[in-house]
């Protein structure tokens, strides 16, 4: 499905995205914006209200994937793209109201600063499946309401002008993001957007938080994103995979909670201690995201501090459960 682009009217039962309260420590790099922890090999995610924002890095490489966080306000063009991975176009995040509401200018477009911080994603299919991947710290069904979207500063001018890895944009290409929503049974529905086109000899892209209606993907216990380009090369995409995201807005779903209690059955996942409970001590069995078994038993608890960084999901009896270790 084609995301639905406009403006978001606030429900009183929604739960807007605000990093500026995040339970994560967020302090910032003062010359690119970057989120301190974006390299550190300790810091697996963003946590923030009910959401959690998967983080990955490789610090001996100085590489990151997944998401994480700044305050840039700087995007001016430049040839070093690694000063610059971490700004986006609308110059800052999105401002919030004392009601929690999204503040607006006079045209009705969000009013942006520096002191607000605001998510950058970065990856794609060479990462591995659902690099870039949110789920909820407290286990419960949500129902994505919408999210607003913005280039990041690399991919802009990458998009406009091309560089030594990718070509400038011509008549045919697009970029996209498709947010794709996670049911408890593992269906997945999608909404995808562009975000850059080349149509009748003319570049159009946005400079501006634009808002995207998420309201299709339905109740979800895990979004994950996709990007993509038609500038492929060998190796995949050669276009800057990058997205911009600020205020993220949900509704818990009245459909229950992820940590689903069925046949006495109770399941969590403990993250400062990289274990998975199970209250009955049932049997369980832990998978990855492509279904390979990775552990099973009847015990009470499972250490995965072993499994790699991604995605696993626990089912024991009529329940099951997704989380990120």
């Amino acid at each position: 499905m084609t995301g639905l682009i406009g403006v978001n009217a606030y429900a009183a039962d929604e739960i807007v995205l605000d990093l500026t309260h995040a339970t994560t420590q967020l302090t910032f790099d003062p010359d690119n914006g970057m989120w301190t922890g974006t390299y550190d090999d300790d810091e697996e995610s963003i946590e923030s209200q009910c959401f959690s924002f998967e983080k990955n890095s490789m610090s001996d490489f100085m590489t990151w994937w997944g998401i994480t966080a700044s305050n840039s306000v700087d995007n001016k063009t430049r040839t070093n793209y690694i000063t610059y991975q971490f700004s986006n176009m609308a110059l800052g995040g999105i401002e919030l109201d004392a009601d929690g509401k999204i503040k607006t200018d006079e045209n009705g477009m969000p009013v942006t600063s520096g002191s607000v911080p605001y998510l950058v994603c970065y990856g794609n299919a060479g990462w591995g499946p659902r690099c870039i991947d949110i789920t909820f710290n407290d286990n419960a069904l949500y129902e994505p309401v919408g999210v607003y979207v913005n280039l990041n500063s690399y991919t802009f001018y990458t998009l406009v002008m091309g560089d030594a890895y990718s070509r400038a944009f011509a008549d045919g290409d697009k970029y996209t993001v498709t947010f794709n929503g996670v049911a408890a049974d593992e269906s997945v529905k999608s909404v995808t957007v562009e975000l850059g086109t080349f149509e009748n000899g003319m570049l159009s892209v946005s400079r501006g938080w634009t808002w995207v209606d998420l309201s299709s993907l339905g109740t979800v216990n895990e979004i994950f994103i996709d990007l993509d380009s038609t500038d492929q090369g060998v190796y995949g995409m050669n276009t800057p995979s990058f997205l911009c995201m600020d205020k993220l807005t949900v509704r818990k779903s009245n459909a229950g909670v992820n940590a689903v209690n069925a046949d006495a059955c109770t399941l969590s996942y403990d993250r400062a201690t990289k274990t998975v409970k199970v209250a009955d001590g049932g049997f369980a069995v832990i998978y990855d995201v492509n279904g390979n078994k990775l552990l099973s038993g009847e015990a009470t608890a499972y250490d995965v501090s072993d499994l790699s960084r991604g995605v696993y999901i626990i089912k024991s009896g009529n329940s099951s459960m997704k989380f990120v270790r």
